[in-house]
C-alpha cells in the first residue's frame, strides 16, 4: 500500500518514516515528502500528516491527520485502523514494538550502569586529589566535597555533599568569600585546623562555583592531617564567638591575652555558656595552634576510666586492658592543649595525679613504671564553686590554684540579652536558613527569658521553632508552650507573658533598653542630639556599662520594635509615639 508521509522538513519526514518502520509498519510503502519536493508519483493517493493538513499536495484521495503526538503503540494502532489494516495481526506488531522497547530499556540500563561506574571512578579521582575540592550552586547547596576537604575542615566521613555552605563553613570570613560571586579569586585564611589557601572560580554553566583548598607548609600539613584524622583539632576561633555585649567583649579580650601565654587556665561558666568554645578559641589563637587539641568531659566518666583515659595504661595493667596498652590523652596532646571539662567531678586520687603532671610535666601510665615527659597546656572548666569545695576538703587547694593561674569567666546568657538577635541570626545561617526572618515579637520574647540552659538552650529552642514554622518567617505562633521547658523553680517556666492591658512594649524590655528609652526622652527634653556616643557617655556617668557598639545594637533593636527612629548627624535618634507610650512602664 503506497502512502505519503508529509512534513514541512525533509529530515523530519524521513525520521518519522524510519520510526514507523521500526515500530513494525514496514508492510506499507512509505514515501517521505515535503512541499519543496517534486509532485509525488500518481500511485500515492493516501497521505499521512502530523497536524499540518495544509501541507498535503493536491490530488490525494484520503488525508489522515494523526495530530501532534508521540509515535507509540497507540499511534501505531490508530494508523493501522485508518489505513484499513485493523484486521491484520496486531499481535505481531505489538511483539515487534515491545521488542524494540525491551531493547531500548536494556541499552538505557547499560548506559545508566556505565554512568554510575564512571561517576564512581570520578568520585574516587576527586577524593584522591591532594587538595580539598568544594562545588556548590547559587543557593549554597553543596554537590561535591571530597575526602581531603573533609579532613581539612574536620568533617565526619561521608558528610558535606547535600548540605549547605552555612552548615559546613564556620568561619564567617571564609563563608563570605565563598558566597561572593566575584569571579576568580584566591585568598588565605587562618582556620582552627591551620592556615589554608582557597581559590574560587565560577563554572560556565549551571551557576555552580568551585573552591579549591590547600594547606600551607608540607610538614605542618602532614601533622595537621594526622591530628584531623584522629579528631584532635580545635573547631572554633575567637571569630566564632558571637556577641557585642560588654560582658562577651571582656571575656574575648581576656581569652586573647591568656592565649598569648602558656599558663594553665580555669574557665568558669554555667552549663551551655560555651566553655569548650572559648577553650578551642584560646588554643587556636595560641602558639600551640599547630599542635593537637583534645577535649574530655570528666563528668561523663567513672573514676577508673578517667585515670586510664588521661594517663593511659600498660598491657596487663588490669582485667580487660588492651594488648599493647593504651596511650593516654596527655601523651596524645603533647605539643598542644588538653581541655578538661567538669574538673570538679574528679576524685582525690585523680586530682593528685593531675597535680603532678601540671608541676613536673611528667606522666606515668596505669600499671607502668616509665616516666614520660609531656608538653601540654591544660585548660580546665567547671560550673561549680571550686573554692567552696576546697574549703570543704572536696577539692585539692594546691590543684585549684595551679589550674587558676589563668582564669576566665563566661557570662550567662541572661547577662548578655542584647546578643540574642545576633546569636539567632548565626544559628539560622548554620542551619542553612539564613533567608528566614524572625519577627520583632519573637526576638522580644527570646530576650525576656532567663535561659537557665544558656546558649545551648537558645539554639535548641530556635531549632524547634525553625522546624514548626509554616512560612519564611518565625512568628510569635511558633514560640514553644511553657511545657516545652524544664521547670526551673522560677515564677514562669516558659516565656514571660502579660495580660493584654499590661503588655506595653516597655514591660518586655531589658534594663539597657529601658535606660536608652529614658535617656532619649531626657536628651530630647534638653534639646541635645541622642547618638550612640552620647548615650554611652551618659551610661558611664551613671555607672552603667554600655559601650558604643552595644548602644548601637540596642538602638537598632528598639528601632525594629518601632519604639524609636534612628537618625544621623545632629538630630540623632528620637522616640516614636509608640516609644513615648512605653515610657510610663519604663519608668
Amino acid at each position: 500500500l503506497p502512502v505519503l508521509f508529509v512534513n514541512d522538513r525533509p529530515e523530519t519526514a524521513r525520521d518519522c518514516v524510519d520510526s514507523l518502520r521500526d515500530l513494525g509498519l514496514d508492510g506499507v510503502k512509505w514515501l517521505p515528502w515535503n512541499p519543496l519536493d517534486p509532485p509525488p508519483p500518481p500511485e500515492y493517493r493516501i497521505a499521512v500528516v502530523a497536524g499540518e493538513p495544509d501541507l498535503v499536495p493536491p490530488g490525494m484521495d484520503e488525508v489522515i491527520d494523526i495530530g501532534v503526538r508521540i509515535l507509540d503503540f497507540g499511534s501505531l494502532a490508530e494508523i493501522l485502523k485508518r489505513l484499513g489494516m485493523g484486521e491484520t495481526d496486531i499481535g505481531g506488531y505489538s511483539r515487534r514494538y515491545l521488542a524494540k522497547i525491551v531493547n531500548l530499556a536494556r541499552r538505557l540500563a547499560r548506559s545508566t550502569e556505565e554512568a554510575r561506574r564512571l561517576s564512581g571512578h570520578l568520585g574516587s579521582v576527586i577524593d584522591s586529589l591532594r587538595h580539598g575540592v568544594l562545588v556548590y550552586d547559587e543557593e549554597g547547596r553543596v554537590s561535591v566535597c571530597n575526602e581531603e576537604l573533609r579532613d581539612l575542615l574536620n568533617l565526619r566521613p561521608g558528610s558535606g555533599s547535600g548540605t549547605t555552605l552555612g552548615s559546613l563553613i564556620r568561619n564567617r570570613e571564609l563563608l563570605g568569600f565563598l558566597d561572593c560571586r566575584c569571579g576568580e579569586e584566591e585568598r588565605t585564611f587562618k582556620l582552627p585546623e591551620g592556615t589554608v589557601v582557597v581559590r574560587r572560580f565560577d563554572l560556565g554553566e549551571g551557576g555552580h562555583t568551585v573552591a579549591v583548598f590547600r594547606s600551607e607548609g608540607p610538614e605542618a600539613s602532614r601533622l595537621g592531617r594526622e591530628y584531623r584524622r584522629r579528631g584532635h583539632v580545635a573547631k572554633w576561633t575567637l571569630e566564632d564567638i558571637v556577641g557585642d555585649s560588654e560582658a562577651v567583649r571582656r571575656a574575648k579580650r581576656i581569652a586573647l591575652r591568656l592565649a598569648a601565654t602558656d599558663l594553665s587556665i580555669l574557665i568558669h561558666g554555667e552549663s551551655g555558656t560555651g566553655k569548650e568554645l572559648f577553650a578551642s578559641a584560646i588554643h587556636a589563637a595560641s602558639a600551640r595552634s599547630a599542635g593537637p587539641f583534645l577535649a574530655v568531659d570528666l563528668g561523663a566518666l567513672s573514676d577508673d576510666l578517667v585515670e586510664s583515659e588521661l594517663f593511659g595504661y600498660e598491657e596487663g595493667a588490669f582485667t580487660g586492658a588492651k594488648k599493647g596498652g593504651k596511650t593516654g590523652l596527655f601523651e596524645l596532646a603533647d605539643g598542644g592543649t588538653l581541655f578538661l571539662d567538669e574538673i570538679g567531678n574528679v576524685s582525690p586520687k585523680v586530682q593528685t595525679r593531675l597535680l603532678r603532671v601540671l608541676q613536673e610535666k611528667e606522666v606515668m601510665r596505669v600499671g607502668g613504671a616509665d616516666i614520660r615527659r609531656v608538653d601540654v597546656r591544660v585548660i580546665a572548666a567547671t560550673n561549680e564553686d571550686l573554692l567552696a569545695k576546697t574549703r570543704k576538703g572536696e577539692f585539692r587547694e594546691d590543684l585549684y590554684f595551679r589550674l587558676k593561674m589563668g582564669w576566665l569567666r563566661i557570662p550567662p546568657l541572661r547577662e548578655r540579652r542584647q546578643d540574642i538577635p545576633r546569636l539567632v541570626r548565626r544559628f539560622l545561617e548554620q542551619e542553612g536558613a539564613g533567608d528566614v526572618a524572625v519577627s520583632p515579637e519573637v526576638l522580644a520574647a527570646l530576650e525576656s527569658r532567663d535561659w537557665p540552659g544558656n546558649v545551648r538552650e537558645l539554639r535548641n529552642t530556635l531549632t524547634y521553632m525553625l522546624a514548626v514554622r509554616e512560612d519564611r518567617e518565625i512568628s510569635a505562633e511558633d514560640l514553644p508552650e511553657p511545657e516545652y521547658f524544664e521547670p526551673q523553680g522560677s515564677e514562669s517556666e516558659g516565656f514571660r507573658s502579660l495580660p493584654p492591658e499590661e503588655s506595653g512594649p516597655g514591660l518586655r524590655l531589658g534594663a539597657e533598653d529601658r535606660f536608652i528609652l529614658g535617656a532619649l526622652a531626657e536628651l530630647e527634653a534638653e534639646g541635645r542630639a541622642a547618638g550612640r556616643e552620647t548615650i554611652s557617655a551618659l551610661a558611664r556617668a551613671r555607672g552603667i556599662s554600655l559601650g558604643t557598639g552595644a548602644a548601637r545594637a540596642r538602638l537598632e533593636r528598639l528601632a525594629a520594635l518601632g519604639l524609636l527612629v534612628m537618625g544621623r548627624g545632629r538630630r540623632g535618634s528620637r522616640l516614636t509615639a509608640e516609644g513615648r507610650r512605653a515610657l510610663p512602664s519604663v519608668r
